[in-house]
């Protein structure tokens, strides 16, 4: 499967370029407003602009997802973990702070490293798609690529 689709025939103007860089690029320029308001304004004038939109908000919306998740998880765990806090301070263990701190460290590495992760990511879709490519994004890209182009 290839995820980078060059179409040379149909290159994108300048200005359709810079667009899908800004919308990859609102990741750090500004969050999900940037892409959504590039989509409602270019969606019916240029085809590039509308996939690389789509595909930016997307991924905004995934790693949002992916954020929550994590949160949610770790917070019950977190919580889970609690419930027999008082039994085990009671009885001398200090495991569980332990236990804790390390939890807590996990989960904040996690974070930092998804969003560095998605940052670099973004950047490297900013550039491609400034080059006039089509690359698609993993899981999305080739949905909205069938819709705006109407083929695979």
């Amino acid at each position: 499967m290839d995820n980078n689709i060059t179409i040379n025939d149909n290159m994108p103007s300048n200005e359709d370029r810079t667009m899908a860089l800004l919308s990859h690029l609102s990741l750090i320029l500004g969050g999900i407003l940037l892409p959504l308001i590039i989509w409602a304004t270019q969606k019916d004038k240029s085809k590039f602009v509308r996939f690389h939109s789509l595909q930016s908000i997307f991924f905004h919306l995934s790693i949002a997802a992916v954020i929550i998740f994590f949160v949610i998880f770790f917070a019950v765990i977190f919580f889970a973990s609690g419930l027999g806090m008082s039994n085990l301070n009671s009885s001398g263990n200090s495991e569980l702070p332990a236990f804790f701190i390390i939890l807590i460290i996990a989960f904040y590495a996690f974070i930092i490293l998804l969003v560095l992760g998605a940052i670099a990511y973004s950047i490297y879709l900013a550039l491609k798609a400034y080059k006039g490519e089509r690359i698609k994004v993993f899981f999305i890209g080739n949905i909205i690529y069938k819709k705006v182009y109407g083929q695979s």
